[in-house]
């Protein structure tokens, strides 16, 4: 009898099991639960955090085809199995049960969709920064974060050091040094010129930051051979900008980059990482030549070479194979550019037109605002506004930020704190989400919503011009107003059109308005299908008088960007001068007295600043002076280079 008793319960044990009988190829059905849980073949034991208490299940209780979280019904409960016997011989006889599992009472999980298919009848809804973010990019991720003299004298004699050579202290690397010094004067001499001409425009700004940060200021070369200035510099290895940053380094000293921005590009905030990132490393190695190489290789690298070869001479570890011949040439480098830049004369550099300094004015504008439009507002090439600011990667400031001070120039700047209220109204994007209907192309979305097709591309990722019926894109519009711009508004047909009268009739006010002409020997920047003939008459001025002006030919072809300087228009300086001292009376109207004694006083001089290319000869015929005159005017010599940045006097007086 207890035999009997003890084989019935374990049969019921087994029956209250629901997975009992079910093979999983040669898993349990708990392990093959979890395999189905852990597609990316996560180690059991290494979650990336613990679980919830309330989330843990049994694996005896987890029921096939259900989520891991969703605990099993419990199993109903048997009838108690009545003690095996041996049936009657005069009844047929009846089959053993079956051990199976017991179905869920649970109702079917159906298969959940998480985004929905979009309708071709659903109206264009405003996106907020977030979710146009989540539709641009991708997810990045961030790295954690990481008083004393800084060696000054290295540097403060570094150019007499190396000219010691074997007598100085850089004996053991004087060859290397010699080496780069002849390939600048030689076979790399024309990129050096380009990186030396560059140098004048950021070398000053970043001389000042890295003083700040206690650094010697001849660091500055560091940006030299690294990217020769350039802030569109990218290597292979993937750092960018004029220090070279890769994006984790970059991301560990505070800059952002994104898919809006990057702002290793940026040259004064990069400057203030590349400041920190080798105050750092000065502060592991001591050693400037050390802490230089560990720029280029990494303070990882050269720290297990110092302690490989017991030795923090750089000399000393160059000499073996464990660093790369980039490492090892990279101080040689420094060294060898900084020696010429600081004499340039001595070695064949003293004809260098060096570029002016950077002279820019930063501007608060809100994000997301559209490139192309403030520089229509502004009348400014939007070329321009890039090359100011060439941290931004993307048709408008990045969305993703409340504010973005954006630099212009200083005349650019003036008119854009003047004209704030136009760029807050007219070139303030907003982004819609727009589901494609049948028919729709990416050119007539672009023409309906007042956009280029390039963008559209950019915005939503696309390689080719084809549009699926299913597709939802993001769509940027500029003119809404301040109501209708709130995240999950829906955006009608109407609403559209009054966005874009609002920006048209906004864009014919500020032409009625006007952007102050700029006066004869001011610079012009050449925009995107300029001719001499368009300039000329933009500016009033014959197109022969501009050619000749700039050294050019009235039918040369014009590359975006370049400065024109404008010259003298008909009627003379005087005239003009004169043109300009005439006051308004009150009511709007011109004071004839005032205006005859503006025509009887001439203005005696006018200041012009050189532009690159510029020769005396040339500004001497603009402004109808002789060279020698202009020439003695500014204690210069006839023929004499002159400087990209000199503020000239030109003498106007007959």
């Amino acid at each position: 009898m207890r035999n009997a008793l003890a084989a019935a319960g374990f049969l019921l044990l087994f029956a209250s099991i629901p997975s009992f009988g079910v093979a999983a190829d040669g898993l349990s059905p708990a392990t093959a639960e979890g395999a189905a849980v852990n597609p990316e073949d996560t180690k059991v034991g290494k979650s990336p955090g613990p679980a919830p208490a309330s989330t843990a299940v049994p694996s005896a209780t987890v029921t096939p085809g259900m989520p891991a979280g969703v605990p099993a019904a419990p199993a109903p409960e048997a009838p108690p199995a009545p003690a095996p016997s041996v049936p009657a011989q005069n009844l047929p006889a009846t089959a053993a049960p079956v051990p199976a599992a017991v179905p869920s009472r649970l109702p079917a999980v159906p298969t959940v969709s998480f985004v929905a298919p979009p309708s071709e009848k659903a109206p264009d809804l405003v996106l907020s920064p977030g979710e146009v973010d989540l539709q641009v990019t991708k997810n990045i991720e961030d790295v954690t974060e990481e008083g004393e003299g800084m060696g000054e004298e290295f540097f403060a004699t570094a150019s007499m050091e190396v000219e010691k050579g074997r007598g100085g202290v850089f004996s053991g690397i004087t060859r290397p040094i010699d080496k780069f010094i002849l390939y600048f004067q030689t076979r790399g001499r024309e990129r050096f010129e380009l990186y030396l001409s560059r140098s004048g425009k950021y070398v000053g700004m970043m001389q000042k930051i890295l003083v700040r940060y206690g650094l010697p200021e001849d660091l500055v070369y560091v940006a030299l051979i690294e990217s020769g200035f350039s802030p569109k510099a990218y290597s292979t290895a993937k750092a960018a900008g004029p220090w070279q940053f890769i994006s984790a380094t970059g991301r560990r000293y505070g800059l952002r980059i994104d898919w809006w921005a990057d702002e290793r590009r940026d040259a004064e905030k990069s400057t203030h990482a590349a400041a920190s990132y080798l105050r750092d490393l000065y502060g592991m190695f001591e050693s400037w030549p050390l802490a230089t190489a560990a720029y280029n290789a990494g303070e990882g690298k050269i720290q297990r070479a110092v302690t490989r070869y017991k030795s923090d001479d750089f000399s000393e570890l160059i000499r073996h194979r464990y660093l790369k011949q980039e490492t090892k040439d990279y101080v040689p480098k420094m060294l060898a550019a900084l020696t010429i830049a600081k004499d340039p004369d001595k070695y064949g550099f003293g004809d260098v037109a060096y570029e002016a300094p950077l002279d820019l004015r930063t501007v608060s504008v809100p994000g997301g605002t559209d490139l192309a439009a403030v520089a229509r507002l502004l009348e400014v090439p939007v070329e321009a506004i890039r090359d100011w600011n060439p941290e931004l990667r993307r048709f408008c400031t990045p969305p993703n930020r409340e504010r973005y001070n954006l630099r212009l120039s200083v005349d650019a700047a003036r008119v854009a704190e003047e004209r704030m209220e136009e760029i807050r109204t007219q070139a303030k994007i907003t982004f819609l989400q727009h589901n494609v209907r049948k028919g729709e192309t990416l050119q007539a979305l672009a023409d309906r919503y007042k956009t280029t097709v390039p963008v559209l591309k950019e915005l939503n990722g696309l390689k080719q011009d084809s549009l699926g019926r299913t597709a939802r894109l993001v769509i940027p519009v500029t003119g809404l107003m301040d109501t209708e711009a709130v995240p999950g508004t829906e955006i009608s047909p109407a609403h559209l059109t009054m966005a874009h009268m609002r920006v048209e009739e906004g864009g014919r006010k500020s032409r009625v308005k006007g952007v102050p002409r700029p006066d004869p020997g001011d610079a012009v920047i050449v925009r995107k299908g300029d001719t001499l003939a368009r300039i000329a008459k933009r500016h009033g001025v014959r197109v022969k008088e501009l050619a000749i002006a700039n050294g050019l030919n009235p039918t040369s072809k014009l590359k975006v960007g370049t400065h024109l300087v404008l010259p003298e228009p008909a009627g003379g300086a005087e005239s003009r001068t004169a043109q300009a001292a005439v006051p308004k009376a009150s009511g709007g109207t011109k004071s004839s007295a005032s205006a005859g004694a503006a025509r009887d006083v001439p203005k005696r001089a006018t200041r012009y600043k050189v532009h690159k290319g510029d020769t005396l000869d040339q500004i001497a015929r603009v402004y109808g002076v002789t060279v020698d005159r202009l020439a003695d005017r500014n204690g210069l010599k006839k023929g004499q280079p002159l400087r990209q940045g000199l503020v000239l006097v030109i003498p106007l007086e007959s």
